[in-house]
């Protein structure tokens, strides 16, 4: 294992102890670094979620369900994320997997505050808003699909893996390129993030942030940890989200709901098909007949 991974693996469970810019750095200073990557293709679709911390929240504009454009919460509440920094703006969504047709499902699971805390909950609801949008050209993003545990339950990370050794297994460095995999794959892939342990994602968003400024890569897909890998996300920068990706109508309100210990079918509430001019004004109506299967 090269120096960088060994301290990286020193660091990983007390990184409220280690600043950002000292992962960083290592990370720069990684000899032989191994960047797999995949394309989404034109034509796919990501599904974006929003949960209302107010059941009277109302999102009326492409700008309140894409990334976050708000300065003052960018300022002032965001801190790191599983592919972003402090106070970095990142768009985070879902893609089909074999597992799970519905992006949307992972989508709402990798959001929702309260299913990450469900068995505290006997009787609770929630509501959150779908955005669906279409890939408009060809999104070339870092690959992580070396994960240990999704490697076992994961057919879309078993048939990447196997495409990647085709190019890399043959190479002097196979060991070590996949030795990186594995690791940074298995960050990406922790599951013992807490509320308030946001400190644990400083190796993944260090590591997103350098490829992103040092390659023409701007996003990155990984297994979805609240899916039980399951699924499989996707974060992209702003600029590849203003340039690449598309809006699509409709725009669904939806709402889950537990009662007595019991999760209730997920209802869509209300449904906007004209999103007005610019997408800047959705026109919602009442919606009673789908359900998130």
């Amino acid at each position: 294992m090269n120096d960088t991974l060994n301290f990286l693996t020193d660091v990983r469970d007390r990184l409220e102890y280690i600043s950002y810019d000292q992962i960083y750095q290592a990370i720069v200073d990684m000899r032989d670094k191994f960047v797999p990557t995949a394309i989404i293709k034109k034509g796919a679709y990501i599904d974006r979620v929003r949960v209302h911390k107010k059941t009277t929240d109302v999102f009326s504009r492409e700008e309140d369900v894409s990334y976050i454009h708000d300065k003052e919460i960018i300022k002032n509440f965001i801190g790191f994320g599983r592919a972003n920094k402090e106070k970095q703006a990142i768009f985070y969504g879902a893609v089909e997997s074999p597992k799970i047709k519905q992006p949307r499902i992972v989508a709402y699971f990798e959001t929702s505050p309260i299913l990450k805390e469900l068995e505290k909950y006997h009787n609770i609801s929630e509501l959150f808003t779908v955005s669906r949008w279409r890939v408009l050209k060809d999104i070339e993003v870092v690959e992580m699909i070396f994960s240990d545990e999704a490697l076992k339950v994961s057919n879309y990370t078993k048939i990447s893996l196997e495409h990647q050794m085709q190019y890399y297994q043959h190479l002097l460095l196979a060991k070590e390129y996949e030795e990186q995999g594995r690791f940074f794959s298995n960050e990406f892939a922790r599951s013992d993030v807490r509320p308030g342990e946001d400190h644990k994602y400083k190796i993944t968003s260090a590591y997103a942030n350098f490829i992103w400024a040092n390659t023409n890569l701007k996003g990155i897909t990984y297994p979805s940890v609240q899916s039980a890998y399951l699924g499989q996300n996707v974060a992209l920068l702003p600029e590849v989200v203003d340039t690449s990706l598309r809006l699509e109508s409709p725009v669904g309100i939806f709402k889950f709901e537990r009662i007595d210990g019991v999760n209730q079918p997920v209802d869509c509430t209300h449904i906007a098909m004209d999103l007005g001019e610019n997408n800047s004004a959705f026109v919602w109506q009442d919606y009673k007949a789908e359900k998130l299967e």
